[in-house]
């Protein structure tokens, strides 16, 4: 998969799926799955188009939720679904004011693609104004066919980042699973062992925290991956007990499983 940051990547033809990817979830999934599809058909790339940060870190610091995925992460699951280019641009005031006929105009010129792939909910241009409704109309104007997928829900739930986040909060990480499609990551700093158990800290990097409370997860230094029982306090502060002897890198990716009790 090909890595575009800088804006410097042109397609002749291709398909294009919109979004943030928050999570790249289940919903998310679809969506890629849908353009891969397309793609396939058409015999032409798949390009994921999105930004490097939330677009509420401009628009409305103080209502920019914490994130689901780090940026390497989104990264790394965007290629694991058959994404042929990540083109992800900066979020700044020439975008956040542009209009979204321009904006579509801008994606036409650079990507020429041949379908469009987006959510139901989907919104571009200046302040969202695009729709799912008007890209289908400049779509049939400008030479492209359009994709909306419709809400995904699961068990009676709509599945999206933020009911993924409000789950997390609440210390719920078995349905917050359910809604990824795989267990909620954090990295962790390794600290200290403490008696019979390492302490660790979460790294600090933007990530939806979870609340105090006791937890199964797996552990993971790269090389070898535990299932332990993981204590989380306050300050991104955890605890865990490994097998004894276990020597440890000064990183863990936490991965996890089910809460077994949450402070109230």
């Amino acid at each position: 998969m090909q890595t575009v940051l800088d804006g410097r990547y042109a397609a002749d033809r291709s398909v294009v799926a919109l979004g943030m990817f928050d999570g790249v979830h289940i919903g998310h999934q679809v969506l890629l799955k849908k353009g891969r599809a397309l793609a396939d058909r058409q015999g032409v790339p798949l390009v994921a188009c999105t930004f490097m940060d939330h677009p509420l870190q401009l628009i409305a610091p103080d209502k920019c939720p914490p994130m689901l995925t780090t940026f390497d992460e989104r990264v790394r699951l965007m290629e694991s679904l058959g994404v042929d280019v990540f083109y992800a641009m900066p979020f700044d005031r020439s975008v956040m004011d542009m209009p979204p006929e321009d904006y579509v105009g801008h994606l036409v010129r650079q990507f020429h693609p041949t379908d469009v792939v987006c959510g139901y909910n989907h919104t571009f241009g200046k302040n969202g104004g695009g729709t799912p409704a008007l890209l289908a109309a400049l779509g049939d104007a400008l030479g492209f066919s359009t994709a909306v997928v419709p809400k995904i829900t699961l068990k009676g739930q709509e599945v999206s980042s933020t009911a993924i986040r409000g789950w997390l909060r609440q210390g719920d990480v078995a349905r917050a699973r359910a809604l990824l499609g795989r267990p909620y990551l954090r990295q962790a700093a390794v600290a200290a062992r403490r008696g019979g158990r390492w302490e660790l800290f979460m790294t600090p990097n933007g990530k939806q925290d979870v609340p105090r409370g006791n937890y199964r997860a797996l552990c993971s230094d790269g090389e070898h991956t535990w299932p332990v029982l993981l204590r989380v306090e306050r300050e991104g502060r955890a605890l865990c007990s490994l097998p004894v002897g276990t020597t440890l890198h000064d990183e863990l990716e936490i991965r996890f499983l089910t809460s077994l009790s949450v402070d109230s």
